[in-house]
């Protein structure tokens, strides 16, 4: 039992992190794309991307572990992780969005797909036992802080470039 236990644990880790890093990467991509540079703005995008998505998956872990410090961290990389695969579906309309109609849309898709993940993290954890006001409220702190930052951190590269 206890393989399976760390099987699942692992697995659980690669579900907690690796949706928010994938969203993010194309979230980044795109505003490298779209701020110019050529492909070392993309590739740049990339890079932040992928930091930021796995500061997502972190910063989730522990506002569900404030909340719910009840909750085995399994439980919790399990409802970060189903959670947040809800961001992915933001990340295929931003680029869809950017690259087939045009639109500077990628910021619109990031805040919305992140706090909308954000909910579903709190609903999923208290699908596992952490119920209460807490257990949606400091995920949705969390992605409205993450949210701001992310927007920060765009304009911020927008202005290094000069665009």
């Amino acid at each position: 039992m206890a393989g399976v236990s760390r099987s699942g644990s692992r697995l659980a880790t690669v579900e907690a992190f690796a949706a928010p890093a994938v969203a993010f990467a194309t979230f980044g991509g795109l505003v490298g794309w779209r701020i110019g540079n050529g492909a070392a703005g993309i590739v740049g995008g990339l890079a932040v991307g992928v930091l930021f998505g796995l500061l997502v998956g972190v910063a989730m872990v522990v506002a569900l572990r404030v909340a719910h410090p009840h909750l085995a961290t399994e439980a919790l990389l399990e409802a970060v992780g189903t959670g947040l695969l809800l961001i992915l579906p933001f990340a295929v309309l931003a680029a869809t969005a950017e690259i087939l109609f045009g639109w500077n849309a990628s910021q619109a898709f990031s805040s919305a797909g992140l706090m909308t993940a954000a909910a579903a993290v709190g609903v999923e954890a208290g699908r596992r036992g952490g119920g209460g006001l807490r257990g949606m409220l400091f995920p949705a702190i969390g992605a409205f802080m993450l949210v701001t930052a992310w927007a920060l951190t765009c304009a911020l590269a927008a202005g290094m470039v000069g665009t």
